[in-house]
């Protein structure tokens, strides 16, 4: 996940994109039926999903497309992961945007509430049944979609078998009280039974959020104006993560200090899981064999549920081509177009119809079938990436010890509720 410094940007930003908004033609065009009376130059930002192949990839996708819409010339630009907020909202601001970007669910209420986003529902009316629901959703904001889905990914629990082996723990738990059960069978070993980073820098979307949802609770209100994981589902997630730490089933110095990708107690063979981890963390662990870890479902208190990302594509509100750029949209989404796409990139299908992309993956593909349990964070603030700082200390501090559960759930959110406020 790579982070950027958008609140005061956007915010400032945001007469400014609201005015271009009103001057283009993304909020009101439609796709087009006839492809022969659609016109126009699209320009597309993308990022380095792949960067191995980005580059060369759309070359004949966009020829392909050309035999269909002869009229309209489809321009993909490869812009940089570094400052793409800044550079999206300057460019926006400028009146020089593209007509579609690349965004992840928690970049779409930052755009959506300045008007830069179009609506495109109508992209996937005709086959909207064939998307994941919590896809959609990921890239829905107050009940519009702002982004067709192109890409899924899971974290979810995955074991090394050896250290599981040698603790005579038959498979990884699927419950939180059999993680517990599984803790001290490990530490008895001298073995960690995960890892939890609870530095600034560790994202909750994979901390404590995972915990916070099995546990049947919510970051924020429905409509996204309040803070609602001060709760009971709340204070019971903090309270089994505290468990996790004062047991010594995770080490305490990742709670302070965020270790090397490399050097990760999971890298290291000294924590035997990850409750919320990705192949692609552990394919940098030095001497990785995807043969050594298994993957098992999210863990489970009220239910079981984990973090994934989604990717979509957006067409903003200001597009002098927003017809053609809908079409493009549509074209590249479609299934033939969208299965080459997750191939090539190696990443899942939002498309149900798709099936197990990654089953030729070691590992990886036998994540695909959690897609189904997989939420995005949180999607229905303004600026959930400065929601995540203000609530972070306040957890760390209760793991370390320095206030109660309760009060750090009742700390954070009012910290929350406050950055709510100032959107």
């Amino acid at each position: 996940m790579r982070w950027g410094k958008t609140t005061a940007l956007v915010a400032a930003g945001a007469l400014a994109l609201s005015a271009l908004a009103a001057c283009g033609s993304g909020g009101d065009a439609k796709v087009p039926s006839d492809p022969s009376k659609v016109s126009g130059t699209v320009t597309m930002w993308i990022y380095p999903i792949n960067q191995n192949i980005e580059n060369t990839w759309w070359k004949s996708k966009v020829a392909a497309f050309k035999k269909k819409y002869a009229k309209v010339n489809v321009n993909v630009v490869v812009q940089p992961w570094a400052n793409r907020d800044e550079q999206l909202t300057t460019a926006i601001a400028g009146g020089k945007g593209p007509d579609v970007v690349y965004l992840i669910p928690d970049q779409v209420p930052q755009y959506a509430n300045t008007g830069a986003l179009a609506d495109v529902s109508d992209v996937v009316a005709k086959d909207k049944a064939d998307f994941r629901p919590n896809a959609l959703s990921a890239m829905t904001y107050q009940d519009k979609l702002y982004g067709v889905p192109m890409l899924m990914s899971v974290t979810t629990t995955i074991a090394n078998k050896n250290l599981l082996k040698k603790a005579g723990i038959a498979a990884p738990p699927a419950t939180w009280d059999e993680a517990l059960a599984d803790g001290a069978k490990l530490k008895k070993k001298g073995l960690y039974l995960t890892d939890y980073v609870a530095t600034p820098d560790a994202t909750l979307n994979q901390t404590f959020y995972p915990f916070l949802w099995q546990a049947g609770g919510d970051v924020l209100s429905k409509d996204g104006k309040k803070a609602a994981f001060n709760s009971p589902a709340g204070v019971k997630a903090l309270t089994f993560l505290k468990t996790l730490v004062d047991k010594g089933y995770v080490p305490k110095d990742s709670l302070t200090v965020t270790p090397k990708p490399d050097q990760s107690v999971l890298c290291t063979s000294k924590a035997a899981m990850g409750f919320a981890t990705s192949t692609a963390e552990l394919s940098v662990c030095p001497g990785f064999k995807a043969t050594d870890w298994q993957t098992a479902s999210p863990l489970k208190e009220t239910t079981s549920v984990g973090y994934g990302t989604v990717g979509g594509l957006s067409v903003l509100s200001g597009s002098k081509n927003a017809a053609a750029a809908k079409a493009w949209v549509q074209w590249i989404s479609a299934p033939a177009q969208l299965k080459a796409f997750d191939v090539d990139h190696v990443y899942s299908s939002p498309r149900v119809s798709a099936g197990s992309l990654l089953s030729g993956q070691p590992l990886m593909g036998d994540t695909e079938k959690y897609l189904g349990d997989m939420k995005t964070g949180v999607t229905n603030a303004s600026a959930p990436r400065q929601l995540m700082d203000v609530i972070k200390p306040h957890l760390q501090a209760a793991l370390l010890g320095k206030v109660s559960v309760k009060q750090a759930l009742a700390d954070a959110e009012k910290d929350a509720n406050q950055q709510l406020a100032r959107g």
